[in-house]
């Protein structure tokens, strides 16, 4: 029996160690299972595809990364929006989290920084998932959705200018989309305004610009009007003269100087009614109610003089707002000697006329004294 036991010891501590062999071998293949998931399980997380989506960011490849669309203007272009974003960005830190309120697992978000600035947001997406033991997966993403949170543009303009006129900012012209629908009337055509169609003034507001525009403001002649510029609002309230027509030019100076014998007494037929004067005007001018008031009960006072002698004539800053309106300067002075005392008088005329044309003939509308 004793020689029996001896020789059975030898095999079960035999067994024994070989078990114990088994079971550590089972149990470093198992801790090294766990630990290659582990390690597949980390690597598979979505902030390593952030951190190399970032890392290529601080490598200068923006235009890879990001499709930039349209800026808020239609006059800037997107390379100015994208090249002053690119520039924010060089030679920054740029770090990352997690959206708030994003709680999507298969795609989620990320907010990227310069310090305090918000410049993206990524969204990623689970293209693969591979189970790991019993609860881990090991997952690959992909970019999903890549938005350059652009610089909020800071600028605008206010332009007021006849309506008559076009406005260019950037080498695009404004139009209705601009208009805010404020307009005025213009004082200068008060009365121009009762027999045709005059300017006025309207507003264009263009906001969300990066820099400062170049505006360019043409009037309905094509010339290239100057402007005041204050606080961003522009305004033009000029009309740029042009060259006159000379037999039109004589019209409006013969007009000019009947005008002025009218009431000087030294047209024919002025006394008896404003006829010589009447073709100048429309029909019911309020000028003709005037003339035919003074000559009723003022004309008599006017002192007798030999006939006028006119010098320095000139006709000058003319206008032309539309096809059916104008006006220009006339100056002239008006040389009498009186009967009575032998005494020298001059009168002066210097005047802005506006004329607009009704059945096909100018007519004068208004006339406004200028004050030197």
């Amino acid at each position: 029996m004793t020689e029996t036991k001896k020789k059975k010891l030898p095999i079960f501590w035999i067994l024994y160690i070989l078990f114990g062999l088994l079971l550590i071998g089972f149990w470093i293949y198992v801790l090294s299972y766990v630990n290659r998931c582990l390690i597949a399980y980390e690597s598979s997380q979505p902030e390593h595809v952030i951190q190399a989506f970032v890392k290529r960011l601080e490598n200068g490849e923006v235009e890879e990364l990001f499709s930039f669309s349209s800026t808020q203007n239609r006059f800037e272009d997107i390379d100015l929006a994208k090249k002053r974003y690119i520039d924010g960005l060089s030679g920054s830190d740029i770090t990352y989290e997690k959206a708030p309120g994003n709680y999507n697992a298969q795609e989620p978000s990320y907010d990227l920084y310069v310090k305090d600035d918000h410049i993206a947001t990524v969204t990623l997406q689970e293209t693969a998932s591979t189970p790991l033991m019993f609860i881990l997966a090991a997952q690959e993403w992909d970019v999903l959705s890549a938005v350059p949170i652009l610089e909020v543009p800071q600028n605008s303009i206010t332009v007021c200018i006849p309506d008559t006129y076009t406005l260019t900012v950037n080498g695009i012209p404004a139009d209705q989309r601009e208009l805010t629908g404020r307009e005025w009337d213009m004082e200068q055509f008060q009365y121009s305004a009762e027999y045709v169609t005059v300017p006025k003034l309207v507003e264009y507001r263009i906001t969300d610009l990066f820099d400062t525009p170049e505006v360019e403001i043409r009037d309905a002649y094509g010339n290239n009007m100057a402007y005041t510029e204050e606080n961003g609002v522009i305004q033009v309230s000029d009309f740029a003269s042009m060259q006159m027509d000379a037999e039109l030019a004589d019209y409006v100076l013969q007009n000019a100087i009947d005008y002025s014998n009218f009431f000087s007494r030294d047209l024919e037929g002025c006394r008896a009614s404003v006829e010589p004067i009447s073709h100048m005007f429309p029909e019911n001018s309020y000028y003709l109610e005037l003339a035919d008031n003074y000559r009723k009960h003022d004309m008599w006072m006017y002192s007798s003089h030999h006939a006028p002698a006119f010098s320095n004539e000139k006709v000058s800053d003319y206008v032309r707002y539309s096809e059916d309106l104008f006006s220009c300067s006339v100056y002239f002075e008006k040389n009498m000697v009186l009967i009575s005392t032998g005494a020298k008088r001059v009168d002066v005329t210097n005047t802005r006329f506006y004329y607009a044309k009704l059945d096909d003939r100018w007519v004068i509308v208004d006339m406004q004294t200028i004050l030197e």
